[in-house]
């Protein structure tokens, strides 16, 4: 069963350390982190560089091992030698950036496929902004609406999520045009800053400081830490526990 670490903001801070730790502590691997910034790489080397340090800085302080997979094109994704470097991972994390960059490097890649044999064993996907966007469900080949903003590589197929939810509450209007967009029959969770979420895909627990808004078919709600949800393949309403 796949494990799926979603942040809203906030990667390589104090406060992830709690989640992060339930996450890794049911992975298969060899216990390790593969840190991989690659959202942030078309704005320098710079950059890239700086959020892996603070990557490798984070797992440091907590005593978890970790590497930097120094991946910034679609070029370096498919390079056997860096996606061998994720294969015996527990936890293969992208920090945030821009999330069409992140998807057009990943997509149809040997890296994505390395990505879903993780998953497919155990490991956990952990994705904080652009890394967590990415995972929505993919493109609507048919051109139906709520695909425009969506750069989804369907790794969570049913559902589409936002980040900084709460940050887009304080512009006008943003909150109700990104998500009128979206198919009808799909679920939308929007999280908040300094928030996660973990889960399997259908089933999710909220961890961290903010709220996490959930909207489905027929359904709107908002959880706090330590609420669980759903957001079921089989068009279900959500339960929370």
């Amino acid at each position: 069963m796949p494990t799926f670490l979603f942040l809203g903001s906030g990667e390589f801070e104090p406060w992830s350390t709690e989640v992060e730790t339930t996450a890794l502590a049911g992975a298969a691997g060899d216990g390790s982190v593969a840190i991989m910034p690659t959202a942030s790489a078309a704005e320098g080397d710079h950059v890239f560089e700086r959020w892996g340090q603070m990557g490798l800085d984070h797992y440091r302080d907590d005593g978890v091992p970790a590497a930097v997979v120094p991946i910034k094109t679609r070029e370096d994704a498919h390079r056997d030698d860096l996606v061998a470097s994720v294969e015996a991972a527990s936890m293969i994390y992208f920090s945030g950036g821009k999330p069409t960059r992140l998807a057009e490097v990943l997509r149809g890649s040997p890296l994505l496929g390395a990505i879903h044999r993780a998953l497919d064993r155990g490991a956990v996907y952990a994705g904080c902004s652009a890394g967590a966007m990415i995972a929505s469900r993919a493109r609507d080949a048919g051109g139906r609406r709520g695909t425009s903003w969506l750069f989804g590589l369907g790794l969570v197929p049913n559902v589409s999520f936002g980040v900084h939810w709460d940050r887009a509450a304080r512009i006008p209007g943003a909150q109700w045009w990104m998500t009128s967009r979206l198919p009808d029959d799909s679920w939308f969770v929007g999280i908040d800053e300094r928030t996660a979420i973990l889960g399997d895909g259908a089933h999710w627990t909220v961890h961290g400081l903010g709220r996490v808004t959930l909207r489905g078919p027929g359904e709107d709600a908002t959880f706090r830490a330590g609420d669980d949800f759903d957001t079921p393949s089989d068009g279900e309403p959500y339960a929370s526990r």
